[in-house]
């Protein structure tokens, strides 16, 4: 597994995850920074990060919130700006072969509603910068496509 965080006009951050005994999905330390979520490194990014999944006892307790990597990496000033400027994109295989992966997210504001996309990671780098950046668009104007662009929480600008 691995998570990829993208937002508009950031750096795109692409996290390994570790797993452990306890059934708690955790990212490693030095997540994979890339410029712009456009960026051609995007796809072997992905890769890389996934081929870097591992199980890994360690204990979470004590852990502070601000010591997430994905966190640091941003460069991002608070937790909670972090967290409200980056969607959160989780990328897991759909079989034991790892042909076919799932990435999927939640809107903002959404906790029933989860959207998702398939990846071949076997495919070409293009196609599945395509799709993430699909699922990322969706995600964003969810409120829109929801309340209608006319709605008054549209008309403000808010997403």
């Amino acid at each position: 597994m691995a998570t990829v965080y993208l937002a508009e006009g950031r750096p795109a951050i692409v996290s390994a995850l570790h797993y452990n005994s306890d059934g708690i999905y955790y990212e490693q330390e030095a997540p994979l920074v890339l410029p712009m979520a456009t960026e051609d490194g995007l796809a072997s990014a992905l890769r890389e990060a996934l081929g870097r999944y591992s199980l890994r006892e360690e204990s979470l307790r004590g852990r502070k919130a601000t010591e997430w990597p994905a966190y640091r990496a941003s460069g991002m000033k608070s937790l909670r700006g972090f967290e409200d400027t980056y969607l959160r994109i989780q990328v897991r295989a759909l079989n034991e072969a790892e042909l076919i992966f799932e990435a999927s997210a939640k809107p903002s504001g959404e906790s029933d509603v989860g959207l998702s996309v398939l990846l071949d990671l076997y495919g070409a780098d293009e196609e599945i910068r395509r799709l993430l950046g699909r699922l990322s668009d969706a995600c964003l104007r969810w409120p829109r496509i929801m309340l209608g662009e006319n709605h008054p929480v549209n008309s403000k600008g808010d997403r």
